[in-house]
């Protein structure tokens, strides 16, 4: 099918809209002729009788959104992509939308999602694990982000059942292949973005190997921390235009026909509203923070708790060691105690005499000049660990390392000595840890 052929078989535009919501693969929709991020959709439901679809968006429409404004809509099918047009009409419920479908597709050889360029300097790192047995720990810096996916550089591949490290290639990164766990931390705010993902192609260039993933699974809070990210990145490059990526303009748009008796234009401009808005108006969703008194009485609570709970630090003398001290006194934790090795701790841990520990804290350090990498010294360690029962563990080390993320057994976690400004927040993995919920 050649790029640009028009299709207006409604059985065929039919059969492609049920395909999109058979498989509830997501798609762009935006207003026609803005420059904003577009919504991330998906296919619930066809009136086929009508001609119309029902769609669920991540984010609300602006509640501002006059009936009849018209979308670009880019979708996926059947190896093809498409373009067309389709016209709002209304609110069907929370997120979801009814729009009456195109009366004609065209071929495209557009992007679903526009990519977005990451700097090295701002330091964005992606850690993902692969589907193989025992499976592998992959980390590197990230190059290009987008709704639909990402590019990474693969920096350091190693085994996760004894951290023994590998050299990357590409023949290891088959299309197709399975990343059950990816996180993506350097965002603002420390936040954690989580997804599964597929690996879409992975190509070397001289000494480095560059790998594009799909993302085929993310949350909910996942999905809406990715919109706020990007939708910031949007208005950076409407502002400071760089010449990257490709937007379709309301010059460029019109190569596309509207549909009969569509109007010329939305009479309000919906990019009056916020980007960053995540709930519809008079609406509180699933992840809307708790008022203020209630808020504050949660965090006085936690902080109470964290100023009762034992810690015990596994490390040797030293300037570090005190280091961690004041890190964690820093965080509320200031009941806190020290062994030099595992076996001093095992002896303090069964102590009947004393308060319990609630928390053992391990210093990689040690074993780190033995020649190990932090997942390998974990690995090491693991034998001497189980003694301690179900009794949570972090790991500390001097500077952070994605690796220590895929550990993959709860109640271990890690922190890094060497973080500043925004970055990891000890407590709230140490509250993770001793109340057994994950901190991202």
């Amino acid at each position: 099918m050649a790029i640009g052929a028009q299709i207006k078989d409604p059985a065929f535009i039919l059969a492609a809209l049920r395909d999109m919501e058979t498989t509830g693969a997501e798609f762009p929709i935006k207003v026609e002729g803005t420059k904003t991020l577009p919504y991330a959709a998906v296919v619930i439901s066809l009136d086929a009788a009508n001609g119309q679809i029902i769609v669920k968006l991540v984010r609300p429409l602006p509640p501002a959104l006059k009936s009849g404004a018209l979308f670009e809509m880019v979708f996926a099918t059947q190896d093809k992509r498409f373009e067309c047009r389709i016209i709002f009409l209304g609110r069907e419920g929370y997120l979801q939308y009814r729009f009456q479908g195109p009366p004609f597709l065209t071929a495209t050889d557009r992007r679903l999602w526009k990519r977005y360029p990451i700097r090295p300097r701002e330091n964005l790192h992606v850690a993902a694990q692969d589907a193989d047995m025992p499976g592998h720990g992959i980390t590197g810096p990230l190059l290009n982000l987008s709704m639909g996916g990402l590019v990474f550089r693969v920096d350091r591949m190693l085994r996760l059942d004894d951290g023994m490290l590998i050299r990357p290639a590409s023949y290891m990164f088959e299309r197709g292949k399975s990343l059950p766990l990816m996180r993506l931390r350097g965002l603002p705010k420390g936040e954690v973005l989580e997804a599964r993902g597929q690996v879409v192609r992975a190509q070397e260039s001289g000494s480095e190997l560059h790998v594009a993933i799909q993302f085929t699974g993310m949350g909910e809070p996942g999905k809406l921390l990715l919109i706020r990210f990007l939708a910031a990145r949007e208005r950076q490059s409407i502002q400071i235009p760089q010449g990257g990526g490709h937007e379709i303009g309301p010059a460029e748009g019109s190569r596309l026909a509207r549909p009969s008796g569509a109007p010329a234009k939305p009479t309000a401009e919906p990019d009056a509203i916020p980007e960053d808005v995540s709930q519809e108006e008079g609406e509180a969703g699933p992840g809307a923070p708790l008022p203020g008194p209630e808020q504050a009485a949660l965090e006085a609570q936690l902080l109470l708790d964290r100023r009762s709970t034992h810690l015990l630090l596994v490390a040797l003398p030293g300037e570090d060691r005190d280091r961690v001290a004041l890190r964690l006194e820093a965080s509320g934790y200031s009941r806190l105690e020290f062994a030099s090795n595992l076996f001093e701790a095992h002896a303090r841990c069964k102590d009947t005499a004393v308060a319990p520990i609630r928390l053992l804290l391990v210093d990689l350090e040690p074993s780190r000049a033995e020649g190990l990498e932090p997942m390998g010294a974990v690995r090491h360690l693991e034998p001497l660990l189980r003694s301690f029962g179900e009794l949570p563990v972090a790991f500390v080390t001097r500077i952070p390392d994605p690796m220590l993320e895929l550990m993959g057994r709860p109640g271990f976690g890690a922190l890094a000595l060497e973080e500043e400004g925004e970055g990891t927040d000890w407590g709230k993995i140490l509250d993770g840890l001793v109340h057994g919920i994950s901190p991202a």
